[in-house]
């Protein structure tokens, strides 16, 4: 643990200096000129697993008004473009450490976007709908 004397009577630019609490105390301050810190310590937060093959083809979750709507177990994920049904089982088995019954791919397609005369293209992108077997629920939803 190390002090920080808050309001010492040194020149400027040398106050508020950190000192071990020992020092401080011989160099004349008072306890109630002394504060107390310890140094910051990190939380322990739970960790999802960190598969690589999860970390590649898990986009993110996609959550919508449909995708909330389709009830208890069923969740639904930004894929890779890549990804294809039993790949998707196993890395959300991974990650998750639930077990899933059945997985749903869509590939929703490319579409275009008009601004007055400038035309452009909002990319379209791969979805899974993985339903999970009975009494599975993922915590992070």
């Amino acid at each position: 643990m190390r002090t920080v004397n808050e309001h010492s009577s040194l020149p400027a630019g040398k106050a508020g200096r950190v000192r071990t609490p020992e020092a401080a105390k011989a160099a004349g301050a008072s306890d109630a000129r002394i504060k107390e810190f310890s140094e910051p310590t990190r939380k322990v937060s739970q960790v999802k697993s960190q598969s690589e093959l999860a970390r590649k083809l898990l986009t993110s979750p996609h959550i919508s008004e449909k995708a909330t709507m389709l009830g208890e177990g069923r969740y639904v994920f930004k894929v890779a473009d890549g990804a294809n049904k039993n790949a998707l089982k196993k890395a959300v088995r991974d990650r998750y450490g639930v077990e899933v019954r059945s997985v749903n791919i869509v590939a929703e397609r490319d579409k275009t976007r008009r601004r007055g005369q400038i035309a452009g293209v909002k990319s379209g992108f791969k979805k899974a709908v993985v339903t999970l077997k009975a009494g599975q629920v993922i915590s992070e939803f």
